[in-house]
């Protein structure tokens, strides 16, 4: 499976990928147990597989595992942020929650205690975050200690195992790093488990950002067949797009302030659905799917979609 994209992008200033080169870490990290136009879709893969870099090591698909809730965009310090945080912990009081799932640009200043107060309750759970870098998380010094000091050194890529399902989570702030490459390459090739793909920058957008050529060109070609969902952020919105049977999300609408979408050229894929409303996502694991809800600030669903497993 590839990307296929013939959309021309220009990114902004601030906001294109960075083709530097820092040291990352690998690691699988085993579970522990307001308007919007949607359908409903359906996709499929595979499962069993092994640890990239050690021996290969069989594991099952476990669906007794809690939900992820996914938020993008985030650390703001504005109310919104304060309202998607109030309703992921009203989500959390009723469902078990495995982690908090980033996609990137969680601080946009360099206050982490301030920008974490709206969280506090995940850390009180014991809910850990899985994070993902974004342009605003690498802009100075102080925005990288930040993050680092508020989530202990996140690895730039690495690998989280989510019932049975990889999370694979890469840095597209850095798309031409050789390591992460290496990284991605063998995360795809030493396992055929069901996999999500998680990056900042979008593939897919019809929004101010637009889709993201320079992630295509570098990674497209990367990915297995066990991908079936691909999750980003970086547009301040809600977006869903089906492409060669892989469903991409656009989640980032966390807190930042929301971007207008717009309509999609007519060599892009489909927007199957489309929100600007401040919002995030769940991920329940289902034995044989996986299903997707976006909600806006009161719990009210913005999109739902199953997404299928063999």
């Amino acid at each position: 499976m590839i990307w296929s994209l013939a959309v021309v992008v220009v990114i902004g200033a601030g906001c294109s990928p960075d083709p530097g080169a820092a040291t990352s870490t690998t690691q699988r990290v085993p579970s522990t147990s307001s308007t919007a136009t949607s359908t409903t879709s359906t996709t499929s893969t595979t499962s069993t597989g092994e640890v990239p870099g050690n021996t290969t090591t069989s594991l099952s698909v476990n669906p007794e595992v809690g939900d992820i809730l996914v938020v993008g965009d985030w650390g703001s310090g504005n109310l919104p942020q304060g309202a998607v945080a109030g309703a992921m912990a009203r989500h959390a009081e009723d469902n078990e929650v495995e982690a908090i799932l980033t996609t990137g640009d969680n601080f946009y200043t360099d206050d982490a205690e301030f920008l974490m107060q709206p969280f506090g309750w995940a850390f009180d759970m014991d809910i850990p975050f899985w994070v993902t870098w974004g342009n605003h998380d690498v802009e100075s010094n102080e925005k990288i200690e930040a993050v680092n000091e508020a989530f202990d050194d996140p690895p730039r890529w690495t690998v989280q195992d989510w019932g049975g399902i990889d999370i694979v989570i890469l840095d597209s702030t850095q798309v031409t790093s050789l390591g992460q490459a290496s990284f991605f390459i063998d995360a795809m090739s030493s396992s055929d488990r069901p996999t999500i793909v998680v990056l900042h920058h979008p593939p897919y957008s019809c929004s101010h950002d637009e889709s993201t050529t320079v992630v295509v060109d570098q990674w497209a070609d990367m990915l297995d067949r066990d991908v079936f969902l691909v999750l980003a952020g970086h547009d301040h919105s809600y977006q869903r797009f089906t492409q060669d049977e892989v469903t991409y999300i656009v989640t980032g609408g966390g807190g930042a302030a929301l971007r207008e979408l717009v309509e999609c050229p007519p060599d892009h894929p489909e927007r199957e659905a489309g929100a600007e409303v401040h919002h995030f996502v769940v991920l329940e694991r289902n034995p044989q799917s996986v299903e997707v809800t976006a909600l806006d600030v009161n719990s009210n669903v913005v999109d739902f979609v199953t997404l299928e497993l063999p």
